[in-house]
């Protein structure tokens, strides 16, 4: 197979985005979430590129390295890599990381990340004889929306009402017109996922970043962005985001702040994000977490989702 692998062309995003679906069906992203992500990339300063691999007309594999706002290090990347099924094994991969490699090397990079199923037929042989080595791991989860049933968990409900603690949406927050919410959720936000367990360290989350990133994804729902409230103050957060390529709901940040933490608050947001799916109709609502976040893997367990095969994080050390 004869390729060329070069940066995206404007008219390719939506062909290098099926590619790179097909290579992760449990992930898809459309044209617009790469094209976004490369933008976002680029207005933020931030080192990243995203690679197409052409056999003639056709988009077989994409590529792309980028850096993670949310754990930033002017030397450290994430890697994206996605090959169409049926064109795997004919040296697209291949030719693609060469590619990235070379690019990242250039730039002087200290390592760069991937995250890869362990259950895939191609994936983990390919890093580890790449110099990649796995170290976190993570579940991908999914919860039957039809089948969840919110009865068993009313006392838990009326525990969390019982404390003075009301879930609101952002639609709700907005119609309301709550004084400085963008700036609170931000707050928020920046106060709950400090300790989430990750495989870089946390470092601050830009105010502009967070607009950006999260309130301005078109994917996010605004009925399903649920902040738990007591008083004046927000304690806890969860939201849903679609995806125009799927008809999946996906789970962002959940979290409560240290001091609410086992009471409840983190499972009745859940519940209440579980409602919204069902009233929109969607059939799953996907999420990650890392293996020893014991708290919110035991909080999806209760709900009833699903956990998929492990992911694992793949470093390379340059």
């Amino acid at each position: 197979m004869t390729l060329d692998v070069r940066p995206v062309q404007e008219h390719e995003w939506d062909a290098a985005a099926r590619a790179y679906s097909a290579a992760h069906p449990h992930e898809p992203l459309s044209g617009a979430d790469l094209h976004k992500r490369q933008r976002e990339q680029e207005d933020w300063g931030y080192g990243a590129a995203t690679l197409a691999a052409a056999a003639g007309p056709e988009i077989v594999g994409v590529g792309a390295y980028f850096q993670n706002p949310g754990s930033y290090h002017p030397r450290r990347y994430t890697l994206d890599l996605g090959v169409l099924p049926e064109r795997q094994g004919q040296g697209a991969g291949a030719a693609l990381w060469a590619a990235v490699e070379a690019a990242l090397r250039a730039r002087d990079a200290e390592s760069v990340r991937v995250l890869a199923r362990e259950d895939h037929p191609v994936a983990p042989g390919f890093l580890a004889r790449r110099g990649f080595v796995g170290d976190k791991r993570y579940f991908t989860s999914a919860l039957d929306v039809a089948a969840f049933d919110p009865a068993p968990f009313a006392g838990t409900l009326a525990a969390v009402t019982a404390q003075g603690v009301e879930i609101r949406s952002l639609s709700e927050l907005r119609a309301a017109g709550t004084p400085d919410l963008d700036a609170r959720l931000h707050a928020l936000m920046s106060d709950v996922r400090t300790d989430v367990p990750r495989s870089e360290p946390a470092t601050p989350l830009s105010f502009q970043v967070f607009t950006e990133a999260v309130l301005g994804d078109p994917g996010l729902l605004p009925d399903a962005y649920l902040v738990a409230v007591y008083g004046e103050d927000f304690i806890g957060q969860t939201a849903l985001f679609a995806s125009e390529v799927s008809d999946l709901l996906f789970t962002g940040l959940t979290g409560v702040s240290a001091a609410w933490r086992g009471r409840g608050v983190a499972t009745a947001l859940k519940v209440a994000a579980a409602r919204v799916a069902r009233d929109r109709g969607a059939p799953t609502i996907r999420t990650d977490n890392a293996s020893d976040n014991a708290p919110m893997l035991a909080v999806n367990g209760k709900l009833g989702f699903v956990r998929d095969p492990a992911s694992v994080s793949y470093l390379k050390v340059f």
